[in-house]
Order: structure tokens, then sequence, then C-alpha cells
């Protein structure tokens, strides 16, 4: 018994090893993957399912460790770095604590010269699958962001909460609360593509620094075809739909942040940040959680995993100090705040 147990791990050793690496270079590969309908669904299943499943099976290997080569073996380990990559698990970027320190130095002598340095910061939520006014209010008051940005928020008065706050508006669930003045510039509806709703609203925001071209967004989730997935339905009609309203949704938001300074995008983007619509849009911008993060930081959560489809992202002229993901709120997705320093 135990000779026909070791026959069948040694004939399954190199083949499961192999599989195990085109897996792991198959998700790193994530973010260049071409478009193509063939590839629709598998990029969603990808991108939004567990993604634990990756390190679970590299895991696995070590249970034909006799069977593999010494330098195999050692191999593992770098399969081990890319699942946890996979997994999203981050570490704070090196260039971050760079600009960080350069900043302060240069607002340092920016004070003996009379030039002003300055701070903002903005919490963006999607609120549609949970939140009540008392968490929300406790946002406001507790934390005291600049600039408050709701998704999905046709269920509340705005008006109502955040007393703090002197200006408000809402258009059709996008919302924003705001200790500045600002001024709507433009909205992009769905009807563009024969869709429903509204997809971004943009402003520019009077900050005692300067102007501040704001977005704030909400894409179309790939959720139809995630649940075909789950129902062992595979429309490639509908995913080649969904996919082509998703890219063309990214591609007016990308081409309006373009050539502009003090810029922020902020919403549920319904894509995480290794999609390939992500990296051909907005990888012109720098991105909150991905640049300061710290561990994992899902922001939509589920019964089995979580996955980050939430961000904040901002132009080069801005400083990022921090940046959170908040657990402390009901719902399915969780609030991301983020503080950013500006110096003139």
């Amino acid at each position: 018994m135990k000779n026909s147990m070791r026959s069948i791990l040694q004939r399954l050793s190199q083949p499961y090893f192999i599989f195990c690496c085109f897996m792991c270079l198959l998700v790193t590969l994530l973010p260049w993957w071409p478009t193509n309908e063939v590839l629709i669904i598998p990029k969603y299943a990808l991108l939004f399912g567990p993604r634990w499943w990756l390190l679970v099976c590299v895991i696995s290997l070590f249970v034909f460790w006799r069977y593999l080569s010494k330098r195999q073996l050692q191999f593992c380990s770098f399969l081990i770095l890319l699942s946890l990559n996979y997994l999203d698990f981050q570490l704070p970027s090196v260039a971050s604590y760079f600009s960080t320190s350069t900043s302060t130095s240069t607002s340092t002598s920016a004070s003996t010269s009379t030039s002003i340095s300055s701070e903002i910061s903005i919490l963006s939520a999607n609120i549609g699958g949970g939140g009540s006014k008392n968490e929300l209010d406790s946002i406001g008051f507790s934390m005291e962001p600049d600039i408050i940005l709701l998704q999905e928020a046709r269920r509340i008065g705005v008006s109502k909460l955040f007393n703090d706050y002197n200006f408000k508006e809402c258009i059709s669930g996008l919302c924003i609360v705001s200790k500045y003045p600002f001024k709507q510039v433009k909205v992009l509806s769905r009807k563009l593509f024969q869709g429903w709703g509204i997809f971004a609203v943009f402003y520019e925001v009077e900050t005692q620094f300067g102007m501040v071209s704001l977005a704030n967004v909400h894409f179309e989730t790939p959720r139809s075809v995630l649940m075909g997935l789950i129902y062992r339905t595979f429309d490639f009609s509908l995913a080649t739909t969904i996919e082509s309203n998703r890219q063309f949704e990214a591609e007016l938001v990308s081409l309006w942040s373009q050539n502009k300074s003090h810029t922020l995008i902020a919403g549920d983007f319904n894509m995480p940040e290794d999609e390939n619509t992500y990296q051909r849009n907005f990888t012109h911008l720098n991105n909150a959680i991905g640049t300061k993060g710290f561990g994992f930081n899902a922001t939509k959560h589920t019964v089995w995993h979580g996955v980050r489809i939430d961000h904040v992202l901002y132009s080069d002229d801005f400083t990022l100090k921090t940046v959170d993901v908040i657990e402390s709120i009901n719902g399915d997705h969780r609030p991301v705040i983020a503080t950013f320093s500006v110096g003139n």
C-alpha cells in the first residue's frame, strides 16, 4: 500500500509542479491579458473569484517534497510570493516614503519662504449593500474628512446628514459632501451606450491651496457574468457586452483625467488593480492603497472571500500621507479614506 502511494505521488509530482508554475504565471500576467471575447469569462473568474485557491495549490506542493529536485523546492518559495501577490497582499511602496520625506523637507524650507503647505482628506464609500445613517454620520464626525463621496446612496437623505458640511449634492446615487465649495462640471450617463444610470460625476473643488479636479465614479459591475459562472451558464454575448461597457466607461474617465493637475478619482471601480482594463486606463495616476497599503485590504466582501475594487487615485502633485480601509461599517463594501499633502 505504501509503495503504491509513493508511486502515485512520484508520477504526479512533476505534472503538479508544472501546473502550479503555469497558474502562477497566468495570474501574474492578468494585468497584460489581451482583449479577447474568449478570455473575458476566465478573466472575471480569476479576478473576482476566491484568490486563496492558488496559495493552497502551491503549499500543497510540499506533499511531493521527496520527489522534487532541490532547485524545484527552492523555486516553490518564489511561487508562494507570486501567490501572495495574486492574493493582493500589499507592502508599502518604498518610493512613497522617499516622496513623503521629500515633501516634508520641502514644506519645512517652504515655511521659511512664506509658501503654503496644505492637507486634504477624502473618503469614498459604496453604501448600497448596507450602512446606517448613524454609521454614515459618525464617519463624518469622527474621521472628519474634507470630502465624502458616496455611491449607491439613493436611499438616504444626504441633506439631513453630515451637519458639519456646508456643501452637498446627489445625482442618481452618486453623492458628494464637502467642506469646500464645488462646481459640477460634467455628468456621464450610461445612455451613451443604451444603458441606464450615472457612472461618473466630475467636479471642480475650491480648496485653500487651489482648484482640485475630482471625479466620483461607479463603473458597471460584472456581477451577472459571475452569477452565470456560479450556475454554470456561460453567456459569452452578455460577457462581451458588459466588458465593452466597462472599458468604455473607464476610457471616458481616463480621458478626462489626462494632463490635469491636482486630480482625484474615487469610488467603486468594480475592477481590481490587476485587471487589464484598469491597467490600460489608470496607471498614469497613483493608487492610494496600492502605494501605502499594508496586508490584505479587500474593500468588497462576500461569504468566501474579498476583493479590492474601491479605489482612491491621485495625480503626482499630491503626496499621500495616510490611507485606510474602514472596517467599522456594515454592508458588503468598506470605505476608503486617504489624506494628502499639497505644497505650493
